[in-house]
Order: structure tokens, then C-alpha cells, then sequence
């Protein structure tokens, strides 16, 4: 169906009958933030920035700057009325995000905001605001996290909205819902920071033995990594119980295959189980720690989705091709394989009955006049035809993929458990609170590399922001650097940063400062452990550690 053709000739009154046809997609959340993300309708947001801002997020755009904030909600396109959802502009912090999607402050950016904890908005202290420019359909992110609602993963809810920036047409937007504490609270009560965390996994971010101080924890005590540490050590331990019987105090895997499942089905390549690629992914995904430290697993950055993806191979999601470690030894395990069979039968009857096809018409209807104003006076990054084709395979990946799915569950049905053998280790109630770990994880020595080179550290030395590290390489490699400074006794992140390269010799990577490292420095010296983990692009990993003083400011 040529999407683009049908609805540029629409009519606003059709538009509008379409959009009323929508199947009635149910927010799993009622709160005052529920009409910003309602993937039904497209709301505006006026963000106020001063020169003397807009120029400090030219020259860093990670840090936030202050400006002031209003939203409004619309009817009728455009062209219709605009309702506001505060009686003046609030207070605003904002910065620019992304990585592959980032875009600086002249051009289509995508923006994180936060209000004062006495003027929140809505009830909200932050939001996301990605800018699409990764989905020419611009019907993805919505479709994808009312997919994992439908199948009871608890996922960020997503809408509409279209930036103007002091006044001037930027475009339209995805408006997620950040995962934050007061989102976390909404879903799952009293969030209680120690012991709960929220941990972002990202760039190649895993499970593995050596490598919880990489996730930034985005909720909770940033310096308390022990619940992280057990789940570290029963994922990647040994012993004569089955993997999922070890595991399951530690993590909810009847939640996590069902993420994976979703992942699956919907092709996210760039998530958690989608696809394995060393220093870039598993990627997008996020670790909840209840209070007892057993983890759930919930969704990100579904911009890329319902396509195969033919042409690209580290993008074709079949549904048990490799992906994080997780996911790998639970296809391993009897048990947990058949949780993530009938998990995936389970999806594809929900994700069917919520009709996406219908939902892609009626969004891509609402959208078409918003798109439209957005070529004529903001920053448009695709044209008519390229969302129009966008449209036809999104719609194409939606038809077929039922019967992919089935065919994949026929031709891959698990043994059923023998007489007396309890089926499935990933039960609905919690176990007792596991005995947290004390001393780091156990697990397997990692694969073997390819025979020791000259890999070595060089000089660093600090540049603004940034710490650059010099480093030799035997050949082509990923390579991860994190440092971690002391505080009250612990060690905490004072810089990360990861890069590719595809050759070897003698490199530079960037380890940017974190903000609590830069205030130390203002006072004093800064004492640093660097810890630099590279993955060739052969097999294995190496680690190289060492210390270094950083002179005050």
C-alpha cells in the first residue's frame, strides 16, 4: 500500500475519522503524564533558549543548560487548537542526546529535559525527546513499546510531539517516557535507593565477569554495584544445578523471556537479544533491581525495529541467533529455552490482537500534515517518498511476521519435562532475597584471544572534559576504558569511553570526565584506576589496568 500517496491527498476530516478508528490500545499507567503519551495524538512543545545557552550546548552538547519550558496539547493537525497543559512556561534543564541519531542544536536534536523537583511537570522531573531520525516511518518507537505492553513487559510509554525551538519550527519527535525513579515507582512502588538500581546497559555492556563498574547506574547509589555482582556471578558460575535453577533467585526470567521474545519479534537488532557484537552491542536495554537484588529487564531505543533488514547482516533477527550472554545460556538451558518458547508464542498471539497494521494506518494519517509542516518550515531529515517506502516495508515486516513466528515455533518446540520434573525455572512469585554477593564473581575464564602482542598503555593527558589515553594494539579491536576514583571508601566512575578500530598500532581513546571527578579537581589532585578492556576482532578479551594522578584545575 503506498502510504505516502494515500494520505497526502487526505483531507483533514478523513484524517481525523481515521485517527478515531484506532484500536484502543489501553496505557497499562493513569497518571497526569498519560495524554503526553498517547501515541494517538501529536502534541507541541515551545522550548526557550538563550543565545549565550544555545552556544554552550554548540560547544558541549552533553551539558545541561537552563531555559524555560511549555507544552500544549492539539486537535485537528497544525492547523488546530492548541491546549496548554500549564498556566505559564516552566522552568527547564536541557541537553542534546544521542549517538548514531545525535544531532547538534542547529540542526534536528534530540533533547533530555529536567524540571525542578518543586515545579515538575505533569508530575514528571524529566523527559526524552528523540528526534526519528533512525525510522523513516516514524511509527517504530510507539509501535514497538505497545508491543512490550501488551505482552506485560513494563516498558516506557511513547507519544507525539512537535518542537518549536524560541519560536522557530524544529519538527516532530518521539516523546518516551524516561525511565527514572518516579517512572519506576509508577510501575513497581516505593523504589528504595540502596538497595534498588537501575542500571543502563549499553555499547557492548553485559552480564560478564569483570564488568559490572560499567553500567552507569541511572537510579540508585552509583557506588554499590553488589546486587549487580550477584547476578554476575549466577549467570556466569558453574555447578551441578541447571543454569536456570542458579539464575532464577537472581533475575525473573519469566519477565526477561518475554522482553527477549518481544526483542525478537519486533527484529530489535540494536537491543538486548537481538544481536552479539563485541564494544557496541548488547545495547539499549535497562537492569531493575528489586529490593531483594532480583532483576527484571526492561526496553530502550526501539527506533530501528519491524525491519529485517535484509541488506544489512549484523541487522537480520532471526528468532535464537546470538545476543547478549543472558540470553545465549537460557537457549542453552532446557528450562529457560522452554520459557522463551512459549514466551514467543505468547507475543505473537498479543502483539497480533493489538492490531498493529491498523495502528500503523491511523499514526501514519495523523502524522502525514505534521510531517508536511515539518518539510516546509523546520528541519526535515527524510522526504515524502522515503517515508512512504518506510511505511510499505514496516507494513510488509507486520503481515509476515505471524507466520515467520509459527513456522520458527513448529520447527523448534522444546521437550516437554519429564513426569515429576517442574517445568520452567523462572516461577511468577520471588524467592526469598538472595544472599548478596561479597567478593567479585567466579564465572568461566573468558575464550582464548589470539596470541599475546604489543599491547600496552601510553601517555594520558587531560583536555578540558576529557581524559585521552594512548594505547598500542596488536590489530583490530574494540576497546572499552573506564576510571574509577575513591570515595568514603569505595570506587566510584570518574570517566568512561569506548571506541572502535580497525586496524592496529598506535590509537587514542577518550575518557570523559564524569561530573563528580571535575568538582574534585577543582579542589584537588585526582587519583585514577583505569581500567582498559579490549576485545580484538578475532576472539577474547585482554584487560589492562593502571594508575595515574591528575593535577587540580
Amino acid at each position: 500500500m503506498a502510504y505516502a500517496r494515500q494520505f497526502l491527498g487526505t483531507t483533514f476530516a478523513a484524517l481525523a475519522a481515521l485517527i478515531l478508528a484506532a484500536p484502543a490500545i489501553a496505557a497499562p499507567i493513569s497518571d497526569q503524564a498519560a495524554v503526553i503519551y498517547d501515541p494517538h495524538s501529536v502534541a507541541v512543545i515551545d522550548l526557550t533558549l538563550s543565545p549565550e545557552a544555545i552556544a554552550d550546548l554548540e560547544a558541549e552538547p552533553a551539558e545541561y543548560v537552563k531555559g524555560t519550558f511549555s507544552m500544549a496539547t492539539t486537535s485537528g493537525g497544525p492547523e488546530g487548537t492548541e491546549t496548554p497543559l500549564t498556566a505559564s512556561p516552566l522552568p527547564v534543564e536541557a541537553r542534546l542526546k544521542g549517538s548514531g541519531s545525535f544531532r547538534p542544536i542547529t540542526g534536528k536534536a534530540a533533547f533530555k529535559f529536567k524540571f525542578k523537583k518543586a515545579e515538575p511537570f505533569l508530575g514528571l522531573r524529566k523527559m526524552t525527546l528523540n528526534n526519528m531520525v533512525q525510522d523513516d516511518s516514524m511509527v517504530h518507537e510507539a509501535l514497538s513499546y505497545l508491543a512490550f505492553g501488551a505482552t506485560e513487559v513494563q516498558a516506557p510509554r511513547s507519544g507525539y510531539a512537535y518542537l518549536r525551538l524560541n519560536g522557530e519550527d524544529v519538527g516532530l519527535y518521539a516523546d518516551v517516557e524516561t525511565l527514572d525513579k518516579v517512572a519506576l515507582e509508577k510501575r513497581f512502588g516505593s523504589f528504595e535507593a540502596p538497595p534498588q538500581h537501575l542500571y543502563e546497559g549499553e555499547n557492548g555492556h553485559d552480564v560478564l565477569p569483570g564488568e559490572a563498574e560499567f553500567f552507569e547506574a541511572d537510579e540508585g547509589e552509583g557506588e554499590e554495584w553488589d546486587d549487580l555482582e550477584a547476578v554476575i556471578e549466577a549467570v556466569n558460575g558453574s555447578g551441578a544445578e541447571p543454569w536456570s535453577t542458579r539464575v532464577s533467585p537472581y533475575a525473573d526470567l519469566q519477565e526477561m523471556t518475554r522482553m527477549w521474545a518481544v526483542e525478537h519479534y519486533i527484529a530489535h537488532w540494536d537491543g538486548y537479544a537481538g544481536h552479539r557484537e563485541a564494544g557496541m552491542r548488547p545495547n539499549n536495554y535497562y537492569l531493575f533491581s528489586e529490593a531483594s537484588g532480583r532483576f527484571q529487564m526492561l526496553p530502550w531505543g526501539t527506533d530501528q525495529t519491524w525491519d529485517l533488514n535484509l541488506e544489512i547482516p549484523h541487522r537480520i533477527v532471526s528468532f535464537d541467533n546470538e545476543g547478549g550472554v543472558m540470553f545465549n545460556l537460557c537457549l542453552e538451558d532446557d528450562a529457560c529455552r522452554r520459557l522463551y518458547w512459549e514466551a514467543l508464542g505468547k507475543v505473537t498471539g498479543a502483539v497480533e490482537a493489538i492490531e498493529p497494521g491498523d495502528f500503523l494506518t491511523s499514526a501514519a494519517a495523523m502524522l502525514t500534515p505534521w510531517q508536511q509542516r515539518e518539510r516546509e518550515f523546520g528541519r526535515p531529515e527524510r522526504t515524502a517518498p522515503q517515508v512512504e517506502v518506510a511505511l510499505d516495508e514496516t507494513a510488509e515486516f507486520i503481515a509476515n511476521r505471524p507466520a515467520e513466528a509459527r513456522a520458527w515455533l513448529a520447527a523448534n518446540e522444546p521437550p516437554a519435562p519429564e513426569e515429576g520434573e517442574e517445568e520452567g525455572s523462572g516461577e511468577e512469585e520471588p524467592p526469598q532475597a538472595p544472599p548478596v554477593a561479597t567478593s567479585p564473581p567466579s564465572g568461566p575464564s573468558p575464550a582464548p584471544g589470539p596470541p599475546p602482542g604489543p599491547r600496552h598503555l601510553g601517555r594520558s593527558k587531560r583536555a578540558g572534559n576529557n581524559l585521552t589515553l594512548g594505547i598500542g594494539l596488536a590489530g583490530p579491536a574494540s576497546v572499552r576504558v573506564l576510571g574509577t576514583m575513591g570515595r568514603e571508601g569505595r570506587r566510584v566512575v570518574a570517566c568512561k569511553g569506548s571506541a572502535e578500530f580497525i586496524a592496529g598500532g598506535r590509537k587514542e581513546i577518550v575518557c570523559a570526565l564524569s561530573p563528580a571527578a571535575l568538582e574534585r579537581l577543582s579542589d584537588h589532585a585526582l587519583p585514577l584506576r583505569l581500567r582498559v578492556v579490549i576485545f580484538p576482532a578475532a576472539s577474547g578479551r585482554e584487560v589492562l589496568v593502571r594508575s595515574i594522578r591528575l593535577a587540580r584545575s
